[in-house]
């Protein structure tokens, strides 16, 4: 018996090591894009998924996942409106929080502040979980230069910080801030940016 509880301690120790340098390996990727080529199981086609890890100002009360993230999965390719021609496109964009999120029937209410500039809020897309919101195309344009529109290529400085916040469920408001690094390899396969034929 006391051979049993011993084998259990050991092996307790040994997983909470091998979670905590998961944790510092995750955190070690603060503040840069990670990207991951993957394949989507049912069709079978390419993308691109960038991670950008940020880390809480505010955590959830009922948190166990990790650091929240800005997951965005991408298809590289140019494709023109008519008009001006766009480097890749965005497949879906998310905001993994690791605890389930206060919603209303529409969505997530979300709140963001730019460069320390004034708070914008919009409705995301809320995952069956709860634990994810989802943006779009205009949002990610928004994040990573500061404005609605796409990004014509060199125009203006990208965004360095992005602090955004959405309520917990039943909880206190989570914040969660984001270092932006430099968005070059993410605006050439996600469609942010354009320019002429």
């Amino acid at each position: 018996m006391l051979r049993r509880v011993l084998v259990i301690g050991i092996l307790s120790a040994l997983f909470a090591q091998i979670g905590a340098s998961f944790a510092q390996s995750d955190i070690s990727h603060t503040g840069q894009w990670v990207r991951t080529e993957k394949i989507d199981a049912f069709s079978g086609t390419s993308y691109a998924e960038f991670v950008l890890t940020g880390t809480f100002l505010s955590a959830p009360q009922n948190h166990s996942d990790g650091p929240p993230l800005l997951v965005l999965h991408c298809k590289k390719g140019e494709h023109h409106n008519g008009k001006n021609v766009y480097d890749g496109s965005l497949l879906s964009a998310q905001l993994t929080v690791g605890t389930v999120l206060g919603s209303q029937q529409s969505g997530v209410a979300a709140m963001y502040r730019l460069d320390d500039g004034k708070p914008q809020t919009e409705v995301w897309s809320i995952s069956t979980s709860g634990t994810v919101a989802f943006f779009n195309q205009m949002t990610l344009d928004t994040l990573l230069y500061s404005h609605y529109l796409p990004h014509r290529a060199d125009s203006n400085p990208p965004v360095k910080k992005a602090v955004i916040a959405v309520d917990e469920a039943f909880a206190a408001r989570v914040v969660m801030q984001f270092d932006m690094p430099d968005p070059k390899e993410v605006e050439q396969v996600c469609g942010v940016t354009y320019h002429k034929p």
